[in-house]
Parts: structure tokens; C-alpha cells; sequence
């Protein structure tokens, strides 16, 4: 009794696992297409998510735009999509972005806890399908889960400016259709 029990755990796992890995692919006309998480140059036009990232007015790096599709996770996740490096602080290292491509550097801010306001941080806005204006964001890159159409920008802000400016580019949305 104890192998037949055992022995249908064991097969009721593997066609659950089985039904996870079948679930990463879809039929489209006849032909299974298998969704990967991808990134690109630039901002989508079509679906997708646009990832900004603005190292502010002073920064001499120019912005960069990333179209992310096939993208589930958090927003913390979608800068390794992006191939894009992002580094958290020492007291909260995967929940507060304190440092994008190296910038700002390790002798302006440690990153130890959060950013200090005399060296600045970096503001997170977002905008839902659709939009065309971004909103400030009060959620955290660790628990957002940005959606297909969705737009997000990361833009760096000195001392003497207000974190909650939106970024001086509107957003680049757009509707995605039903998978």
C-alpha cells in the first residue's frame, strides 16, 4: 500500500511538472512557440515593457531605453532582462535600488543603507497600458510586477531636486493582446 501511495505522489509531481514546463508554450498556428524573456535597443512600439533609465541632469551617460518582452517578475527582475546592472543597498540588497550601471559611483555612495540626500537617489515612476502620463511610483522594484504595455523610468535625482518630478520623455505604452 505504502509503494502504490509513494508511487502516485511521484506520478501526481511529474504531471504537475510537467504541466509547469507544457504551460511555456503556446500553439500558434499549428507550431508551438516557446516565450522567452527578451530585451532590445530602444522603447517598445508594440508590446512590451520600456524600461528608462535617466541618470539625471548632471549625469554626462546618455539615457537608455530597453524594450522587455515575454516578461513576468518584478521590477527588480526586469534589469537583468534589460542586461542592465543594478546594485541594492548592503542593509537591503535586492529591494532598494541604490546603484544602476555603476552610477552613482562607489566613492559618492556606499551603498550601505539608503541613499543619503546630500548624494541623491533614484526615482521610480511607472505608467499602466495605455497611459500617457507617468505617476511616481510607491512601490518598491522587489514587489512591483510591471504588465505587457506597461512603461517604467528610473531617473536619478540630485539633492536640490524633487524626487517626485515625472521624467521630461512621456511614456512609451501600448495595449497588448489577450495570450
Amino acid at each position: 500500500m505504502r509503494l502504490f501511495v509513494r508511487l502516485s505522489l511521484i506520478g501526481l509531481l511529474t504531471l504537475v511538472a510537467a504541466g509547469f514546463a507544457m504551460n511555456m508554450f503556446v500553439q500558434v498556428d499549428g507550431n508551438e512557440k516557446m516565450f522567452v524573456a527578451t530585451s532590445a535597443e530602444g522603447s517598445c512600439f508594440e508590446e512590451g515593457i520600456s524600461l528608462t533609465i535617466d541618470f539625471g541632469s548632471k549625469a554626462e551617460s546618455p539615457t537608455i531605453k530597453r524594450c522587455v518582452k515575454n516578461f513576468t517578475g518584478t521590477s527588480w527582475d526586469i534589469f537583468k532582462i534589460a542586461d542592465l546592472k543594478i546594485t541594492g543597498t548592503q542593509k537591503y540588497p535586492v529591494g532598494f535600488v541604490c546603484r544602476i550601471e555603476d552610477f552613482p559611483g562607489e566613492a559618492q555612495e556606499p551603498c550601505q543603507d539608503t541613499p543619503k540626500p546630500s548624494v541623491g537617489s533614484w526615482s521610480y515612476f511607472n505608467a499602466q497600458p495605455g497611459d500617457s502620463a507617468w505617476q511616481y511610483s510607491t512601490w518598491g522594484a522587489a514587489t512591483h510586477r510591471p504588465v505587457c504595455g506597461s512603461a517604467e523610468a528610473w531617473v536619478f535625482r540630485y539633492p536640490e531636486e524633487n524626487l517626485e518630478n515625472p521624467p521630461s520623455q512621456d511614456p512609451q505604452t501600448s495595449v497588448c493582446s489577450a495570450n
